[in-house]
């Protein structure tokens, strides 16, 4: 199965990373390579190195019912009971090309039976919907740095390595990304956006693959362009893993975003490299 999904999707390797807005001019496209690349989650590759920045797909794969992640559908958590865990975006967006800035926060609850986590969200001040939408938010891996680098929170967290060419199918959330809220309940369609929901497969407790202690939360317009990005922090209960928030700079500029050069971004192979490198590894 693995060789016979290699050559539908080989094309889309190469595909647009991490940069500015639709107002700004588009990255050039870089090569995901790894098995962690998010275009082949299962292929292993003739790559050396550590995982690319994932997120960084424009066009996905189709809806693939039949697929679930190298590591299996994600478990039930049973969480501390009172951990809270809140992300309060920053004042200025590190990705100003839209105009606007998004303002809100997401907290992350244990859930009141101890079940999964209760999800909270409130964005607003989003972007031009029919400019930059719609929108999708995710729980990345790492959390931001001071200067407020929102490429820097890598990919999306994805315990059970489902990566990111097949979508999220709403219906079987338990084969998503862990992190993949915008895939699970939908992405955003408006200026000013709210949710409620559990959701069973997420942590609350320190140290657990699916925890958002340590993680951060990183909002992007359609063409994958990180919009602004904050840093989950414990409220209450559970671990005493606190993060720093975000400082994101006064005016952020193209020369502190470097979309190809992220932890593991692959760059200075042609496509025809790629070709003939993942056809020499099945050799």
């Amino acid at each position: 199965m693995h060789l016979a999904i290699l050559l539908p999707v080989l094309a889309a390797a190469a595909v647009h990373g991490q940069g500015k807005g639709l107002g700004c001019p588009p990255p050039a496209p870089i090569l995901l390579s790894t098995t962690k690349s998010g275009v082949l989650p299962v292929l292993p590759t003739p790559f050396s190195g550590v995982e690319t920045l994932e997120g960084a797909i424009m066009e996905k794969g189709p809806p693939n019912p039949d697929y679930t992640p190298v590591n299996g559908p994600a478990p039930t958590q049973s969480n501390p009971a009172g951990a809270t865990y809140r992300a309060d975006l920053p004042s200025t967006n590190f990705d100003d090309c839209t105009g606007s800035t998004v303002t809100g926060s997401i907290t992350v609850s244990s859930s009141s039976d101890g079940n999964g986590a209760a999800i909270s969200v409130n964005f607003e001040g989003l972007p031009d919907v029919a400019t930059y939408g719609p929108f999708v938010y995710h729980i990345h891996d790492l959390p931001v740095p001071a200067d407020g680098d929102c490429t820097a929170t890598l990919g999306h967290l994805d315990p059970q390595n489902g990566g990111e060419y097949y979508p999220c199918i709403p219906s079987t959330p338990e084969n998503c990304q862990v992190g993949d809220l915008a895939g699970k309940y939908g992405s955003i369609s408006t200026s000013s956006f709210s949710l409620d929901v559990t959701d069973p497969f997420l942590s609350t407790a320190a140290g657990n693959p699916a925890s958002v202690a340590g993680r951060s939360i990183v909002i992007h317009s359609s063409n994958t362009t990180r919009l602004t990005c904050a840093n989950f922090q414990m409220v209450s209960g559970g671990s005493n893993m606190t993060m720093p928030n975000a400082t994101v700079p006064a005016s952020p500029s193209a020369s502190s975003v470097v979309p190809a050069t992220g932890v593991g971004a692959v760059a200075g192979y042609s496509f025809a490299a790629v070709v003939a490198g993942v056809a020499a590894f099945f050799l």
